[in-house]
């Protein structure tokens, strides 16, 4: 792992990044929480998000939108959060040109920004959301986009959330005809705060990320 500078649209995204020994690797991008909740790129599930695509092989990289930590800025807006994205994507892109695949995964309002990039990016060929903030409910950006992805939940995180992933499930199926497999970490809450909920996690995210690489599934 290295740290490193992305230039972005509002100065520099501090960054780290992790290249795979094969040239043709896949990749994948790690999209952290809101940036105004003290959610930033070395917290402990981006952190596991990271270590889960690193050790099955990919070329990540996970980052700090403008405002947070070393990178330049103030905190922005979802669109001002979107450019940045945007950005660290190229960059891994241009930076890997023999690899032909690309995951994002995100936690809590980084999920969502995970489908709004997908949305734009018909190059991304997986996803993983994982406990998506359920005070978002606008999914007016959705459209028709035939992918798969997987959506990870504590098990404790209440009848609410449990219900939302249902409901976010359907709408993703119905209006963008996204496949949506959900797995919910048992005894888990949506900050994985015990080290074994957060390991189960991480299991999770490799044991599906690694069936769906080995058996080429990806877009």
């Amino acid at each position: 792992m290295v740290d490193l500078i992305i230039t972005g649209d509002a100065g520099k995204l501090h960054a780290v990044y992790h290249k795979s020994a094969v040239p043709s690797a896949p990749l994948a991008v790690i999209l952290s929480g809101n940036p105004r909740q003290k959610h930033h790129m070395n917290d402990r599930v981006s952190y596991a998000m990271f270590r889960a695509f690193m050790d099955i092989g990919f070329s990540v990289v996970r980052f700090n939108y403008r405002g947070v930590g070393d990178s330049e800025g103030v905190i922005g807006t979802t669109s001002d959060n979107m450019l940045d994205i945007a950005t660290v994507i190229d960059w891994i892109q241009n930076n890997n040109e023999d690899s032909e695949k690309i995951w994002l995964a995100g936690h809590q309002l980084g999920a969502w920004y995970v489908l709004q990039a997908m949305m734009r990016r018909p190059e991304i060929s997986g996803f993983a959301l994982v406990s998506p903030d359920t005070a978002v409910s606008d999914f007016a950006f959705l459209s028709p986009r035939p992918n798969r992805g997987l959506l990870l939940q504590g098990a404790c995180e209440g009848d609410d959330a449990r219900a939302f992933a249902d409901h976010l499930t359907q709408v993703l199926k119905k209006q963008a005809q996204i496949d949506l497999e959900t797995i919910r970490v048992k005894n888990s809450d949506a900050g994985y705060s015990q080290p074994a909920d957060l390991r189960q996690m991480y299991n999770d995210l490799k044991a599906y990320v690694g069936r769906e690489k080995e058996e080429a599934k990806l877009l």
